[in-house]
């Protein structure tokens, strides 16, 4: 069954943003290293992955005309909005981006969180708490990519954050940021499925 038309133009939105966010910030990035340079060096930040993640999942949604699923659509959500917090209260002071460089910088930290929070609340479907929605598995992503963050760094000596420099800080410097940033991932995901499973249901039909 095909979903409300505004759903996908919607999602259309988003990820289009999203696509034009990422074309941006890769044509800013070239300089005279080439493509692959910025893909390499791009690919090292939770922000552009993050983002990427949402181009594909929106211009899917878009494409198919198919609901996602209650999980997945959380976990997107979960890591936009986290995102937008590191950013905006542990980095933003470190940068002044002017130009185009302003513009990819407000899209990934700020309108794209902002526009996956309000779908997620506004078109998202529901799942019945009794059907087992597993806020945990919804930081499987970050983690995954807190792993490798760690090891590109001791490989090539480059940590995109500061809090995850292990040569400036040291062990007994990163562990501790890394406990309190995955605690707020925790904490955030209980009360994302706390409220979404609390709010009126979508049609069950669409989901895939």
């Amino acid at each position: 069954m095909e979903i409300d038309p505004k759903y996908r133009i919607i999602a259309g939105m988003i990820g289009g943003i999203a696509v034009a966010a990422l074309v941006a910030h890769m044509t800013l990035r070239m300089g005279s290293g080439g493509i692959l340079a910025a893909l390499w060096r791009s690919g090292g930040y939770f922000t552009i992955l993050t983002n990427a993640l949402t181009a594909v999942t929106f211009v899917t949604i878009a494409i198919s005309g198919r609901r996602l699923s209650f999980g997945w659509m959380s976990m997107l959500t979960l890591s936009m909005i986290m995102v937008a917090l590191v950013y905006h209260i542990m980095l933003a002071h470190l940068f002044n981006p002017n130009g185009l460089r302003w513009w990819t910088d407000q899209a990934f930290h700020t309108v794209l969180p902002a526009a996956v929070l309000w779908f997620w609340l506004m078109e998202v479907t529901r799942v019945d708490p009794r059907g087992g929605a597993r806020p945990l598995s919804w930081v499987i992503w970050p983690a995954c990519y807190g792993a490798y963050a760690l090891l590109r760094g001791a490989l090539t000596g480059w940590y995109p954050y500061p809090f995850l420099n292990v040569a400036r800080l040291g062990w007994d410097g990163v562990l501790p940021n890394l406990a309190g940033i995955t605690v707020a991932f925790v904490i955030l995901a209980y009360v994302m499925n706390y409220i979404g499973q609390r709010m009126p249901p979508r049609d069950q039909r669409d989901v895939r």
